[in-house]
């Protein structure tokens, strides 16, 4: 299923945001204008039952209306054609009603009128009237016996006909204008998202031209401030990328020389076997080989899994590793080696219930190396010094021909103080800091005013256990 473009959700937010906005101020002026247009009709109604209520007379033959005085109705918005009823109650009987009668009115108006007038709707089956009703001030009605006055009720009823056309055309102009908004909304959002938008297509224009084949290029963050994220994680990215490519590049370029070194060794030794026959035994010929080829493999792996815990991608299996277990076992490794260069091993004992969360094959390959450096480098006849401190491990020996210049290149691949060792290219320390790093431990060199030095592997508290 394809996905909808930025733009096109944008829009389609905007539409929402817009409708759900404009529609509901829509919906809140209607109210408004619906009241107030109602009070001001109500107002109006009850000024003409006032006035319709100043004409009545209330003379020896009862209550009479003053139609003398009762001027035309005068043509407005409210009452252009106007219906209107009204009728005039009193205690004493008196009655007078419009001609024609109201067909309906608000039920037992003339009991429930107060000083206070009220409204109500009245359905008249032709039309929707608007009724008021209120008691009289006796004070008003001119009599020939004022004292003796009694109370009348009023009842004045008038069309909303006209009110309702009105309210109507607002209600359509109220609901076609935010309709022509939001279609103009989502008519130009695509074209304003879209120039919006022009930042990020340049952003692409210029993403194109970076890529491995040319390293080192990043992305200046010129654009709006919005993007400035974007632009920093795309760099880290690129970052990452060059870091990948130049391990590609350096495991290619170390492992062509690596290989073409040991095969060109393999190639001399049966070249020069098969023109000057040595007449060695064959066993002797095929363990020549076979080492070339078992240093060719080590070699190859180192490489592989250097590369691999550089890059982060090497699977880890952290656990509880007994730490004097692994220095026992690498030094038992080395007993032969050790026994033939007569050297002597000055061991700080460790705690035997001392553990530390780690890889066990990483943790071997960095004590391995360190204790195979040792034990291949000290002079002969020398001593091997490994202690144990809190958090550390120090494995320690002479080194008369080590300056301080080449420690700080201790762990650089190929570096080696001794080339042309068989076994040792370069790799080991290489790879003992890279596992080191994987499993968040720290292996750093030292050398002292002895020419004693030191490799420190420490860790952080919270990974060793006792």
């Amino acid at each position: 299923m394809k996905h909808l473009s930025l733009s096109s959700r944008i829009t389609i937010l905007l539409g929402i945001a817009a409708v759900l906005l404009l529609g509901g101020a829509a919906m809140v002026m209607d109210s408004m204008v619906d009241a107030e247009i109602s009070r001001r009709m109500d107002a109006a109604l009850l000024s003409q039952a006032q006035t319709l209520a100043s004409l009545a007379r209330l003379g020896p033959n009862g209550l009479d209306m003053d139609m003398d005085n009762v001027r035309a109705p005068r043509t407005n918005l409210i009452a252009k054609q106007p219906v209107q009823f009204w009728s005039v109650h009193c205690a004493n009987g008196s009655t007078v009603v419009s001609d024609p009668a109201a067909p309906n009115t608000p039920i037992d108006w003339a009991i429930t009128a107060k000083a206070k007038p009220q409204f109500a709707d009245i359905d008249n089956r032709q039309h929707i009237l608007r009724a008021v009703w209120f008691t009289l001030d006796a004070g008003v009605m001119p009599t020939q016996t004022t004292s003796m006055a009694p109370s009348c009720s009023v009842l004045f009823m008038h069309s909303r006909d006209a009110m309702d056309d009105i309210l109507t055309v607002i209600d359509d102009i109220l609901l076609s204008i935010p309709f022509l908004a939001v279609l103009a909304v989502l008519l130009l959002s695509p074209t304003l998202v879209r120039r919006g938008l022009k930042p990020l297509r340049v952003l692409g224009d210029t993403m194109r031209d970076i890529g491995p084949q040319a390293p080192g290029q990043r992305l200046h963050a010129t654009g709006p401030r919005e993007l400035e994220p974007l632009v920093a994680r795309f760099n880290e990215v690129l970052t990452r990328m060059d870091e990948g490519v130049a391990r590609e590049r350096q495991f290619a370029g170390a492992l062509a020389h690596e290989t073409r070194t040991h095969l060109t060794e393999l190639r001399s030794l049966v070249e020069v076997e098969q023109r000057y026959p040595s007449k060695r035994p064959p066993d002797d010929v095929l363990g020549e080989i076979g080492h070339v080829v078992d240093e060719l493999q080590n070699t190859v792996s180192g490489l592989l899994l250097l590369t691999r815990l550089e890059a982060g991608i090497e699977g880890m299996d952290p656990g509880n590793v007994r730490l004097d277990e692994v220095l026992t076992r690498q030094l038992h490794s080395v007993a032969k080696l050790l026994r033939q260069r007569r050297l002597d091993v000055d061991r700080t004992p460790i705690p035997f219930d001392t553990t530390l969360v780690a890889d066990r094959a990483l943790l071997d390959i960095v004590i391995g190396n360190l204790v195979n450096n040792a034990a291949a480098y000290a002079p002969h006849g020398s001593t091997i010094g490994i202690h144990y401190h809190t958090h550390a491990l120090v494995i320690d020996n002479h080194a008369p021909d080590v300056d301080a210049g080449e420690v700080t290149r201790f762990g650089q691949r190929f570096w080696s103080k001794h080339h042309g060792i068989a076994g040792h290219a370069g790799l080991g320390l290489a790879l003992a800091g890279a596992a080191a790093d994987a499993m968040h431990l720290t292996l750093h060199f030292t050398l002292d005013t002895q020419q004693r030095l030191s490799a420190t592997l420490s860790w952080p508290d919270d990974l060793e256990m006792k």
